[in-house]
């Protein structure tokens, strides 16, 4: 578990706070950082997929990948953080040709930057970008899921609703980072605000369904926690419904106040 603050502009994060879970998995393949500098807060986190150390092995890459170019200096805030999402897939790419037997490892990738007039992000395949703002959670981030296809598809009536609701594809990734050219990334370039009483998650999908089942009063009450309470809260409820096929489970809290 990490905990700390992070003062910043008109606003600062007051509490900050990552853990993970195993849940009915055997090995952990989501990866994690929380990175501080001069003008920045730098949430990463990557859910990886590829064999039983494949999804491991690109997780951690892509994140150290990530984190390390973000470091540099460039012109702009947008190519500050494609450059660090090209590092991410060149690092995978790396990985994935020293591993051999792992050749279709791959991993997703979400990144929240926090500098002093808001929060900027990239994304890539379906991990979460949220915000819990008194009794809602807004999703923030473009998951790049085949569901979205679909729900366009029953828009214009190809298909009906409930085939589009239970399609046997609908979770299937429709971009990831796998050394190779990547199809979709979400970037935001300008600032997004935020106010004091928000809650930034950083999420791996393990934590979607439940998040999904809250109701306004128990989201209301997330959103006054301290960062590492909400984290602690969530992630013990996800382990106390111990779902046999539960994925790991990753959360980052930054808690957003007033100066």
């Amino acid at each position: 578990m990490m905990q700390q603050s992070f003062y910043q502009g008109s606003f600062q994060v007051s509490g900050l706070c990552g853990d993970q879970i195993l849940g009915a998995r055997e090995n952990q393949q989501d990866s994690f950082s929380i990175l501080t500098g001069d003008d920045s807060l730098l949430l990463v986190l990557a859910d990886g997929m590829g064999g039983y150390t494949g999804g491991e092995l690109a997780s951690r890459a892509a994140v150290e990948g990530f984190s390390k170019a973000f470091k540099r200096e460039f012109p702009t805030p947008r190519e500050r953080m494609k450059s660090a999402v090209d590092a991410a897939n060149e690092q995978v790419c790396a990985v994935r040709k020293k591993g051999g037997k792992d050749e279709e490892m791959g991993t997703t990738l979400v990144a929240a930057w926090i500098g002093k007039d808001g929060l900027r992000w990239a994304s890539v395949g379906d991990s979460l970008l949220l915000l819990i703002r008194k009794e809602k959670i807004l999703l923030l981030n473009e998951l790049h899921q085949y569901s979205s296809e679909l729900d366009q598809m029953a828009d214009e009536g190809i298909i009906s609703r409930e085939e589009a609701l239970h399609h046997p594809s609908r979770n299937f990734l429709t971009s990831a980072l796998m050394g190779e050219e990547i199809p979709l990334v979400d970037l935001r370039e300008d600032c997004f605000p935020l106010v004091p009483g928000d809650r930034l998650l950083v999420a791996s999908d393990g934590v979607e369904s439940y998040l999904q089942s809250l109701e306004p009063a128990r989201i209301l009450y997330l959103s006054m926690l301290p960062a590492a309470e909400l984290v602690c809260s969530i992630l013990g409820g996800i382990s106390r419904e111990n779902s046999a096929d539960q994925d790991n489970a990753t959360l980052i809290c930054a808690e957003i106040a007033g100066m």
